[in-house]
């Protein structure tokens, strides 16, 4: 989530002085807190449609955000044209707002067996013995809050990385509602430990891994080099555990099919740990690619995964030159 929404335009004035930044911090938090709970009020499918018509009207007005993410979607298709582009990033803002719309309901969807299918495509120990823990890995695609539920689904206790919003006060109001999620959240920074207590204490690792990390290894991503976290593979060969990819697509509104797919092992069982932890990765890479190729519009991808580059004609339309570190 942005860090500023209603004063975008002035985030490095804000970052430079605590009271502007607080202010702007407490007006996001109004505006969010007043959708969240109009959402709240309406069944959840309405909400859910309703946040689509949120997303696409305040997505495209955050200018930076929306000239990263239309930069992101320009690199992982590069054969569209800029008309194709502007449609595929209305109704990917639309399916965001889906997300914050649905929030408040999270409980509801886990509690609904008609809204939650689950598809596990090949049996592992972990689905029949909890305590036996694996480590999840996702995209931030449909939405992804709902892999908790589907292991909440499945009595999977888990510990699950989020990365917290900047903002103090929308880390609480979201937080908030994801106790229904039932695990343990674990911010981002510095989480290998407690990812490691987690799995000893047999609670399942739960990672959505899509994003870029700058201390992470460039491994290929839709044909280009994206620094990307192998923490997953190493816990998985650490704790001799499976690394299992779990996909979420949108069926209609708040109804959603979770597929656990088969797990990712080593290509080569006797390469050194770094060359199998990178095969890992490249798989589950590979399988985002096909996941978001079928679903592009259900692709939440409003942080920079690349460094820019100039792209043809069709594509330069918020694509200028130069070099743009991941924030979280």
């Amino acid at each position: 989530m942005s860090e500023f929404i209603l004063g975008h335009s002035l985030r490095k004035v804000a970052r430079k002085h605590g009271f502007l930044r607080r202010l702007l911090w407490r007006l996001d938090f109004i505006l969010i807190w007043s959708l969240v709970k109009l959402f709240q009020l309406l069944p959840v499918d309405t909400a859910s449609r309703l946040g689509q018509r949120v997303g696409s009207f305040i997505g495209p007005r955050m200018t930076r955000k929306h000239a990263i993410y239309r930069d992101n979607l320009a690199q992982a298709f590069p054969d569209l044209d800029d008309k194709a582009l502007d449609e595929l990033l209305h109704t990917a803002w639309g399916r965001a707002g889906r997300v914050l719309a649905e929030y408040p309901h999270l409980a509801t969807i886990l509690e609904d067996d008609a809204r939650l299918q689950i598809d596990i495509r090949e049996h592992i120990e972990t689905y029949s013995n909890p305590d036996k823990p694996c480590v999840i890995v996702t995209a931030h695609q449909s939405n992804w809050e709902i892999v908790c539920t589907a292991m909440a689904k499945l009595g999977m206790p888990n510990a699950s990385l989020y990365t917290p919003p900047t903002n103090p006060l929308l880390d609480k109001l979201l937080a908030d509602h994801r106790e229904a999620l039932n695990c343990t959240l674990l911010p981002r920074d510095n989480s290998a430990r407690p990812l490691m207590r987690a799995l000893r204490g047999g609670r399942t690792a739960g990672l959505v891994m899509d994003r870029r990390i700058d201390e992470g290894e460039p491994i290929p991503f839709f044909g280009r080099d994206k620094l990307s976290t192998t923490m997953p593979a190493k816990l998985a060969l650490k704790f001799n555990c499976e690394m299992v990819p779990v996909q979420v697509e949108r069926v209609r509104d708040a109804n959603y099919r979770v597929t656990f797919h088969p797990p990712v092992k080593p290509s080569n069982p006797d390469a050194s740990e770094n060359e199998q932890v990178i095969d890992m990765i490249s798989q589950v890479h590979r399988q985002f690619e096909a996941w978001i190729r079928a679903h592009p519009e259900d692709w939440f991808c409003s942080k920079r995964l690349w460094p820019k580059v100039k792209m043809n004609a069709s594509h330069t339309t918020g694509n200028p030159t130069g070099i743009d570190s991941y924030a979280a």
